[in-house]
């Protein structure tokens, strides 16, 4: 489920050619009208044009669900430290929500269950302070939710020792504001990683300095003072969250006023990547790669839900703040240039990505219809624009 190896190394990718653009002017009280688009006349290939109702979840889905609504109680790496401004964002797919294991753990499922009797959902975080993530100093934290105080409890202590044997950290380490934290590293590596129990969640978080190691320095108060911090600030805003009880958690929807009815589905070669959800404008921003500009955006332009699917579709105040939105997702800049608008689809806004990259997706459409804005990406030119025009089609029929 967790398509582990190729997310994992899409995340690494990210910082080779993260988009970096300014949010789009405020423009006229009243935005120009749309072109008129007769969708009977787009090109959507073999991808379905109709919305669709979402049906009620298994409890495997539910929990997932559950992990992707914690997104919204977990703080931005930015907001904890100024520094961590990129992202692993919309063009990688990472997963965020997750059910089993996750790969910044190591472990394997088989290895993840016994450890973790009671475990609900998580979900996952994660920021570099360059775009460059081979020099850049990563920050990820983790949210796992339990059943209840007392398996979080056992459990911190159980996934510490199994990623330090894993990893072969050697020596535990001590975060003294956090007694109760159970951290390990290597002598000589610049890597840091800390599990702590907070009510019915263990908080896991790692710190990473490669560009230290490359110097031959090593800086472990540092990284104890950001893990310290990170406790912080995540055990805080985890105290906000309400958690669904286990059994209710199959009664609470999927969908939230037919947002991922609206989403383009994903076309099964896509399987691996970033299992479909919704999120509000808090866990939206974790699926970005510019949290400094979308944080801006997303409230100027009155954003509440944001639905991933085959690509993402942004619910606005008003069709004024879904163009700007389109507007400033398909600003240019060094890594991308302008491509062809898919036929008699002009409103639509496309780009390529200027240089080769096995990671990222080299096209990229971007439109906006009503309050809707919707962004997606393909290796093929032919693909994002069926893609893009599928999804307005979709757009227009559900309004």
């Amino acid at each position: 489920m967790e398509g582990t190896m190729r997310r994992a190394l899409r995340t690494l990718a990210v910082g080779l050619a993260v988009l970096s653009v300014g949010t789009a002017g405020c423009g006229s009280d009243s935005p120009p009208p749309p072109p008129d688009v007769d969708i009977s006349q787009l090109d959507v290939g073999s991808y379905a044009t109709t919305s669709r109702e979402i049906g009620k979840p298994g409890f495997d889905r539910a929990r997932l669900s559950e992990g992707q609504r914690l997104g919204s109680f977990v703080p931005l790496p930015m907001d904890i430290d100024p520094r961590f401004t990129v992202q692993a964002g919309s063009e990688t797919n990472l997963t965020s929500g997750f059910i089993e294991t996750l790969y910044s753990l190591e472990l394997s499922a088989d290895s993840f269950r016994p450890i973790t009797p009671g475990f609900i959902a998580g979900f996952y975080s994660l920021g570099y302070s360059e775009k460059d993530t081979l020099i850049a100093t990563s920050l990820t934290n983790t949210a796992m939710l339990f059943i209840d105080q007392q398996s979080a409890t056992l459990a911190a202590p159980a996934l510490a020792q199994a990623v330090a044997a894993k990893k072969g950290l050697s020596e535990p380490v001590d975060l003294g504001k956090h007694p109760d934290a159970h951290a390990f590293w290597k002598p000589g590596t610049q890597e840091l990683y800390t599990f702590q129990a907070s009510g019915q969640y263990v908080i896991y978080t790692t710190v990473k300095d490669p560009a230290k190691i490359a110097l031959d320095n090593t800086d472990l108060p540092a990284m104890v003072a950001l893990a310290e911090k990170c406790l912080d600030a995540v055990s805080a805003r985890l105290r906000e969250f309400r958690p669904t009880p286990p059994d209710k958690l199959t009664d609470i929807p999927l969908d939230r006023d037919g947002m991922l009815g609206r989403s383009l589905t994903r076309p099964k070669e896509d399987d691996w990547s970033n299992p479909p959800g919704l999120y509000d404008r808090n866990g939206a921003l974790h699926l970005t790669n510019d949290p400094v500009r979308d944080k801006k955006l997303f409230e100027e332009a009155g954003v509440d839900w944001m639905a991933n699917y085959a690509g993402q579709l942004f619910r606005a105040q008003n069709p004024k703040g879904a163009q700007r939105i389109r507007d400033s997702h398909s600003a240019l800049s060094k890594t991308y240039r302008s491509v062809d608008s898919p036929k008699n689809l002009p409103d639509a806004r496309c780009a390529e990505l200027r240089v080769k990259n096995l990671f990222i997706p080299r096209f990229h459409c971007v439109v906006s219809y009503d309050r809707y804005a919707a962004e997606v990406w393909s290796d093929q030119l032919i693909d994002v624009h069926q893609r893009i025009s599928a999804q307005y089609s979709i757009l227009v029929k559900a309004k």
